[in-house]
């Protein structure tokens, strides 16, 4: 068993739990290099801890806990995150920490109770509200949508440490744990920038202009490496990165049309709606068959685009996997208002269709009222039919 801790500070200590051999994360991240799911006890007068970790952990958790602390000494346990890594082992946790409240906002308070299907001790919290441990105090700063609606970060003040949860963080596992020491993760941290929180960047820039003109020694992530060298590095390139994307991202008039073809009918239907869009001045498109594509650049490709036309056959009464994977790369967020439609074949019922239209609808885009599906194949007869859906499309887009 993993029992070791590692002091950050005079009264900070890092508790978390190093999963070396995880290889997927949330189904849909790849983590080649492991994880972390960090927590800290902080000794103070009012004894704390920030965030605890996964379920699976609990063994090695409560072990670490124990190791620094008497649970009956803790009063205050933060929660700067809802998601089962950071809070799956709070039900054990407030077990042997019976004297404990825990501390979040009013989102976060909600969304435990959902979770946990009690009510415990709490103590909602807002913007700015300072959390008294007696000779440590505690100061929430609200960081909405990095990357679910509850998220905030929390700075020791007396020892300028600032705790931030899943920003600046990675699946990166490594013994040492301080960003000094563990050697070269810049892929790592890329790829969970890229995939967890680049969708999110105009709200990331809002909470760097938050932390902005704070004194900070330590940045203690929830994932990955703890920053106490290079923060200042990890911070400039995350904002570099944010501005990129949102001065890349969209692609004003770029329509992606994402296909599936099963017997190349759906294809035909693709091919001449891209021959209508080009008939649409400063239209831009990206034109995709999906079928073996990866999820990192799938995922680039939807964001790219500022339009979608989506493409399937219905097959057993369904449309195929890899569109329902597209849907996964979206966000309701970025993707709000961006107009969209859907075509493709089908042979008896096209629930295809349907299925589209209220995945388009679930991710609040802006349907363009008409889809285009034939059965079976498109006869050359059609293609008329074809090309001026593609360019009514078009000059929606534009409008």
């Amino acid at each position: 068993m993993d029992i070791k801790t590692l002091k950050i500070s005079d009264s900070v200590q890092w508790i978390g739990v190093l999963d070396k051999n995880i290889r997927t994360f949330d189904i849909i991240m790849e983590t080649k290099y492991g994880t972390t799911y960090n927590s800290y006890f902080i000794n103070a007068q009012k004894k704390a801890i920030v965030e605890t970790v996964k379920i699976t952990s609990w063994e090695t958790y409560e072990t670490k806990m124990r190791q620094v602390c008497n649970p009956l000494e803790i009063e205050y346990i933060i929660i700067n995150h809802t998601e089962p890594d950071h809070v799956g082992n709070l039900q054990k946790t407030l077990q042997i920490c019976s004297n404990a409240k825990v501390v979040g906002s009013q989102v976060t308070i909600k969304f435990l109770q959902n979770q946990m299907g009690y009510n415990f001790p709490q103590l909602a919290v807002k913007d700015n509200d300072v959390i008294d441990l007696g000779n440590r105090h505690l100061t929430i700063i609200s960081t909405p949508n990095l990357h679910w609606p509850d998220s905030t970060y929390t700075y020791l003040q007396e020892e300028q440490i600032l705790f931030t949860c899943d920003s600046f963080g990675a699946h990166f596992c490594h013994e040492e744990m301080y960003d000094d020491l563990v050697g070269y993760y810049n892929d790592a941290f890329q790829y969970y920038f890229d995939v967890i929180l680049k969708p999110f960047s105009s709200y990331f820039l809002r909470a760097i202009d938050k932390i902005r003109s704070l004194p900070i020694k330590t940045i203690c992530t929830g994932h990955g490496p703890i920053l106490r060298t290079y923060w200042r590095q990890i911070v400039k390139k995350t904002e570099q990165l944010c501005l990129e994307y949102l001065s890349n991202y969209p692609v004003k008039n770029r329509v992606l049309i994402a296909f599936v073809s099963a017997y190349g009918f759906t294809k035909t239907i693709a091919e001449k709606i891209k021959e209508g869009l080009e008939e649409v001045k400063e239209i831009e498109i990206d034109f995709c068959n999906i079928e073996k594509m990866d999820t990192v650049t799938l995922s680039d490709k939807v964001a790219k685009a500022s339009a979608y036309l989506l493409g399937s056959p219905t097959i057993n009464h369904n449309m195929l996997p890899q569109l329902y994977q597209l849907f996964t790369c979206m966000n309701p967020i970025r993707e709000k208002n961006k107009p969209a439609s859907c075509f493709g074949s089908y042979g008896w019922s096209g629930e295809t269709n349907h299925i589209l239209i209220s995945n388009i609808n679930n991710m609040k885009m802006k349907f363009f009222g008409e889809t285009f599906f034939i059965k079976f194949k498109p006869q050359e007869n059609d293609f008329e039919k074809i090309k001026n859906f593609g360019k009514k499309f078009g000059l929606f887009v534009r409008s």
